[in-house]
């Protein structure tokens, strides 16, 4: 007995993987069990078997999260770009960013399609917004390799040239106001076009709070570096995962067959707060940009006038 329970507190990672997967489909059978609206004896064994894998995934995860991220590190080190992606986060956030462009610009299309298909001024609006988050992504990547090889390794003056990007971040955030205020306006109005299902709404809740999470946590992480180029990228996250934020509330309401007087003024004040909220953090990145560059204005100014101040001293002196 002990052995067993020695082996179920220190398993070898083949039988987590397999624990994890039946933990997934445990969850998986909850859900449709609840969608489905079953009421069975053996629906109440579905639910105890997913409660009973899921702590035991959860207590496996934090057990074997160091030995699994050092066979991670060990194996990414073999290769110069996993490497990169591992252990520099601004590597990482650049990829990671890069892939995000690339969806964003899929959304776009996608969004677009069923606007014309379903005639929808609410995915035209839509579309626009991930048409100009897509631009957004694109151009500071772009703009960060310019500027990367315009500085010529003078870490000075690409700091200035971030922060320039930095701000037109926040200037094009404003611009991207006009598609969210379209979107939002649309969407108080009319509603979402198409009733989600349950399960669609339930997946779309979850990937909502992880991104919103994601997007709150590395908003404060970055700030560490001192980078602004990467500072810009997350803003941009952070504004994504607000918009979606919004869409769940929605998702939700259409998901439990429309919204009454309440829930309609509930979809007003958050779509006030996520548009007053992106216009706030435009805003700000133009200001503390606008700041950051006067300081290096002032700064260049002081060493161009300090190497001359011995020199007319020395001449006053003879």
């Amino acid at each position: 007995m002990r052995k067993f329970l020695q082996f179920l507190r220190e398993p070898p990672l083949w039988f987590a993987a397999a624990e994890w997967l039946l933990t997934l489909l445990s969850v998986a059978g909850s859900i449709a069990v609840v969608a489905l609206q079953l009421t069975a004896v053996w629906d109440y064994a579905v639910y105890a078997l997913a409660a009973l894998f899921l702590g035991y995934g959860i207590f496996l995860a934090v057990k074997l999260a160091p030995r699994m991220k050092a066979g991670v590190v060990r194996r990414a080190s073999r290769h110069v770009f996993t490497n990169n992606l591992v252990s520099d986060y601004g590597f990482r956030t650049l990829a990671f960013s890069t892939l995000s462009f690339a969806v964003n610009a899929g959304y776009a299309i996608a969004h677009v399609v069923l606007a014309v298909v379903w005639n929808s001024l609410w995915y035209g609006a839509l579309a626009a917004y991930y048409f100009l988050l897509s631009l957004m992504r694109g151009g500071i990547l772009l703009c960060g390799r310019s500027a990367k090889k315009r500085a010529g390794g003078d870490e000075e003056t690409l700091l200035a040239y971030k922060w320039r990007i930095f701000r037109a971040c926040g200037a094009a955030l404003l611009v991207l106001e006009f598609a969210l205020t379209a979107f939002v306006t649309q969407t108080v109005i009319f509603g979402r076009p198409q009733t989600p299902s349950l399960i669609m709404a339930i997946a779309s809740a979850a990937y909502t709070f992880y991104k919103m999470t994601i997007a709150v946590v590395q908003v404060f992480r970055v700030r560490r570096t001192g980078d602004p180029l990467l500072q810009s990228l997350r803003n941009i996250n952070l504004s994504n995962a607000l918009v979606s934020l919004f869409a769940l509330q929605i998702t939700l309401v259409a998901a439990q067959g429309g919204a009454d007087e309440s829930m309609r003024i509930m979809n007003i004040v958050m779509g006030f707060l996520i548009c007053a909220l992106t216009i706030a953090l435009g805003c700000f990145m133009i200001i503390r940009a606008s700041q950051k560059l006067g300081r290096i204005r002032k700064a260049a100014e002081v060493q161009t006038v300090l190497p001359g101040q011995p020199e007319e001293e020395k001449d006053a002196g003879e």
